[in-house]
């Protein structure tokens, strides 16, 4: 099978919950323009579809069985008093640190070192 697209996601993530395309947007941190381009089959960028994907399996995770019960879950409030979407949101502005992986360091960047592989 082949993977999904982006645009399949997408609207994966819609029969899901049921989010509404601007807050997609942002937890994904990108304009809603490049949602509406994603889902007419446009790239996404990279950081942002590793968002999407990581948003995905957040939703995946949720012990409802109905797009309302998920989208229910996502706003509900957990430790800290703030929503799993509020939670997710902070993870992407929190020091800009990509969500899988060491990432890379300006010197690495830049040519300067050698990642160590």
């Amino acid at each position: 099978m082949s993977e999904a697209t982006t645009a399949e996601r997408l609207e994966h993530l819609k029969a899901l919950c049921g989010l509404d395309w601007g807050l997609v947007a942002n937890l994904t941190g990108v304009s809603l323009n490049a949602v509406y381009f994603a889902r007419a089959g446009k790239r996404m960028n990279p950081r942002a579809a590793e968002r999407l994907d990581a948003l995905i399996k957040l939703v995946e995770s949720s012990p409802a069985t109905t797009p309302e019960g998920r989208r229910e879950w996502m706003f509900e409030v957990i430790d800290g008093g703030e929503s799993r979407i509020q939670w997710f949101a902070k993870l992407g502005r929190r020091n800009r640190v990509p969500l899988q992986g060491a990432g890379y360091t300006p010197a690495q960047l830049l040519g300067a070192t050698q990642d160590g592989g």
